[in-house]
């Protein structure tokens, strides 16, 4: 196949919750991650071509940058749609050919019918290769797909020297897709299916040792819709991880995401921590049993979820977790419901949003049906479902700001990561950190914290306590404590922010036709590529 220019681009994220950017800025980083799906497809393109990577949310596109190729590659996720049209249409006015790809155009096909010249869509490890088959015979369909599902052990090694490596907080990798549970609002089981799909340890171990190799030192995310799916593929990579990371003095510090069951296997929960794991992501929703069973979160409503929290921080771990009101059997007593849960379970980093229907999922079916679809959602997180709720409308926004103005009072915030570090002290786990990370940064980190958060900040003396409680109870915690307080500063400042931004709208009548975007996980329309 004759050569080519490819530039794949990353559209712009725009400020939420989910980008960290208030953070990032002390972290002196640029972006939390990139653009795995991306750059995995160009390790399935001819390795012949020429590529050029742009992430807008680490440097700007130019018109020189599109010139220069001869297709431009997009993706991207539901909160990316308007900086990815953005970008179709550049490149289509520069007379590029454009090809359009990722979770977002593959769960809204339909919708995004000739935005670009090509779609190629679902999983890439199978629509690709028809793709660059009618290239090289320059017989293009506008649209790739396809309904089977590619036995990813075949998947390339990420085309991670492509890269700014230096410009994330974290950097991507992936284990299996696809999760064996059920829920009705979760759109990860129409675009990958129910059965989860693993790669090989041998896989994921070469993915870390070029990582490794191009000097990365850091956090890696295991980008898994459920990196616990397959309990004995995780625990085979688990025991080659544990005895990877020993050989290369941990070099990586690790984060995922995992359903809340993961509390009750202990041998699975205990090598967490030996193989490198700090943090896990899990998707506790709400608190209300009703609500579980009607959403099909049936794995929720059987376990106690705040013992279950309570078991992984005590092996070390911290929890992030997900929260979502709007179901239809929320009462209004929920928001205080919620507030309690993440206040007892000692949750800092709470990422709760408004319930949206997302297509493809059981839950847009069963609404369509309903005639209660008022639209598609743009991404926002903050704003009205794009249903018609059970719940009176302005009961729920009033209720959904009033638990972020609580949960994200500095004082309330500093109580959970105490919460954490309490537990942490009391508990009995391996002690492991990473030994190749320069102390000279991590000292110049928290030089620069102390400034933004003990100085600059409005709520400098809730932080200056927070710090005395800190260096009184948990001395030898002090990285942990400033990392969650840096966390912590993005949630504290995005609030106050949205908040002063929205209260205008609490004493109107809210619209009807207003849409949003709150998905129970920072990956809830898959990283996987495409």
């Amino acid at each position: 196949m004759s050569t080519r220019k490819v530039l794949l681009v990353w559209p712009d994220f725009p400020v939420t919750y989910w980008g960290f950017q208030y953070a990032l800025e002390i972290f002196g980083r640029k972006a939390m991650h990139p653009p795995l799906g991306l750059i995995t497809v160009a390790a399935l393109c001819p390795s012949e071509w020429e590529y050029r990577l742009v992430d807008l949310n680490v440097e700007p596109l130019t018109d020189a940058q599109i010139r220069w190729a001869d297709m431009v590659f997009v993706s991207g996720m539901g909160i990316q749609q308007r900086s990815m049209f953005e970008i179709l249409d550049r490149a289509r006015a520069l007379g590029k050919m454009t090809v359009l790809g990722g979770p977002f155009a593959s769960g809204n096909a339909e919708r995004l019918a000739g935005k670009a010249d090509v779609m190629v869509l679902d999983e890439a490890e199978i629509t690709i290769h028809p793709f660059l088959e009618d290239l090289q015979k320059g017989e293009l369909k506008p649209v790739y797909r396809t309904d089977r599902k590619p036995d990813i052990k075949e998947s390339p090694v990420p085309r991670f020297d492509l890269l700014k490596l230096s410009a994330y907080s974290t950097i991507d990798v992936q284990f299996s897709r696809g999760c064996p549970f059920n829920c009705e609002f979760c759109d990860i089981i129409a675009l990958y299916g129910r059965f989860p799909r693993t790669k090989s340890p041998e896989a994921v171990l070469r993915e870390f040792d070029a990582l490794f190799d191009l000097g990365y030192r850091g956090a890696v995310f295991l980008v898994d819709d459920n990196f616990i799916g397959n309990k004995v593929a995780v625990k085979e990579l688990l025991a080659q991880l544990i005895a990877w990371m020993q050989e290369h003095s941990y070099p990586f510090f690790l984060t995922t995401e995992a359903t809340v069951n993961l509390a009750e296997d202990d041998e699975l929960l205990s090598a967490l921590p030996l193989a490198g794991f700090k943090r896990v992501f899990v998707g506790v929703e709400t608190p209300s049993k009703e609500s579980l069973k009607g959403s099909q979160k049936l794995l929720n409503a059987r376990i106690d979820m705040v013992e279950a929290v309570h078991k992984i921080i005590d092996k070390g771990l911290e929890v992030t977790a997900g929260f979502i009101v709007g179901f239809d059997a929320d009462t209004p007593d929920i928001f205080d419901r919620q507030i309690e849960f993440i206040e007892r379970a000692g949750i800092p980093w709470a990422m709760v949003g408004t319930l949206t229907a997302i297509p493809k999922t059981q839950m847009w079916y069963r609404l369509e049906k309903e005639g209660r679809i008022l639209g598609y959602a743009d991404g926002d997180q903050f704003g009205r479902p794009n249903f018609r709720t059970k719940m009176d409308p302005k009961t729920l926004y009033e209720g959904y700001m009033k638990i972020l103005r609580t949960i994200y009072d500095p004082d309330n915030y500093y109580e959970r990561v105490l919460t954490v570090l309490g537990r942490h002290s009391r508990a009995n786990f391996p002690k492991i950190r990473m030994t190749s990370y320069p102390i000279i940064k991590i000292v110049a980190l928290l030089l620069k914290a102390i400034v933004v958060l003990g100085v600059l900040s409005s709520y400098r003396r809730s932080f200056w306590r927070f710090v005395g409680r800190v260096l009184r109870y948990h001395p030898r915690q002090i990285t942990l404590a400033m990392t969650d307080s840096i966390m912590g500063h993005h949630f504290i400042r995005y609030t106050r922010e949205v908040l002063a931004r929205e209260r205008t709208l609490l004493p109107r009548e809210i619209p009807s036709s207003a849409v949003t975007q709150a998905e129970s996980a920072p990956v809830a329309e898959g990283i996987a590529p495409k």
